[in-house]
């Protein structure tokens, strides 16, 4: 089995164009994601996918500079795009992720793998509230670390649900998580280890500036003495700074 982390990330965002090379402590964002996700003991590999517009070159680019892998596709068709790049490196088992969620932590991306791999999974992910599946009673993570992971097979399944083909209003994934009745769930829920993060009002995504801005603050208060800090390390700091919760993209 091979698995791959599917970083999926545009630069023609029309919230914040080109976020994921805009710079904290002289490294774009999406090179410091890049570092916290290659210390998951289960990725054997890394790809940027994005998408063939010229805009998006620079991932590219970078790309080829820290040796990781980069496939080029579909700018609107997300599943599509994922699917090709699985296939154009030989990955079997999908890992993915949001290039605008940079804090997602390694620890966090083993431990679905680890369900996803025991449980003999579909589809496996961190549970949050816009899940169909999120009860009240279940503990939903916050927002902006999602970690999804599922098979390739189950990634070219896309094309025998054409309503959710560039269906705007979906979830690229939907089409797995809203029909229980044909793929194998799981959820990881924000519990014991991961209670902490029982927290589904808080977003880190980053989507506006002032989003960027509160990423950076946690980055340069944090990477220095540990460039793999955990998301435990975040929420005590924004305890402690609650300044930075005004800038979570809520």
């Amino acid at each position: 089995m091979t698995i791959g982390a599917f970083i999926v990330v545009r630069l023609s965002s029309s919230r914040l164009p080109a976020k994921g090379i805009m710079k904290i402590l002289e490294k774009p964002m999406i090179q410091l994601m890049i570092e916290r996700v290659q210390q998951s003991r289960c990725i054997d590999k890394v790809i940027i996918a994005t998408s063939e517009l010229p805009s998006d070159d620079p991932l590219e680019d970078l790309a080829e500079k820290l040796g990781v892998g980069c496939y080029r596709g579909s700018l609107e068709h997300v599943m599509e795009r994922i699917n090709g790049a699985a296939k154009a490196n030989g990955c079997d088992t999908i890992v993915e992720l949001l290039g605008d969620n940079p804090l997602v932590h390694s620890d966090l991306i083993d431990d679905v793998l680890k369900i996803h791999t025991r449980e003999q999974c579909d589809y496996t992910a961190t549970l949050t509230k816009e899940y169909p599946t999120s009860a009240k009673e279940m503990e939903s993570f916050s927002a902006g670390i999602r970690v999804q992971v599922y098979s390739q097979a189950v990634c070219e399944e896309y094309k025998a649900y054409p309503d959710y083909i560039n269906n705007e209003e979906k979830h690229p994934c939907a089409y797995i998580f809203e029909h229980p009745d044909s793929f194998k769930l799981k959820f990881l829920e924000a519990s014991e280890k991961w209670s902490y993060l029982n927290r589904p009002e808080l977003n880190f995504a980053v989507n506006y500036r002032k989003n960027f801005d509160m990423t950076r603050t946690i980055f340069e208060m944090l990477y220095p003495d540990n460039n793999n800090f955990s998301l435990k390390q975040v929420c005590d700091l924004m305890d402690k700074e609650r300044h930075l919760y005004l800038q979570m993209g809520c």
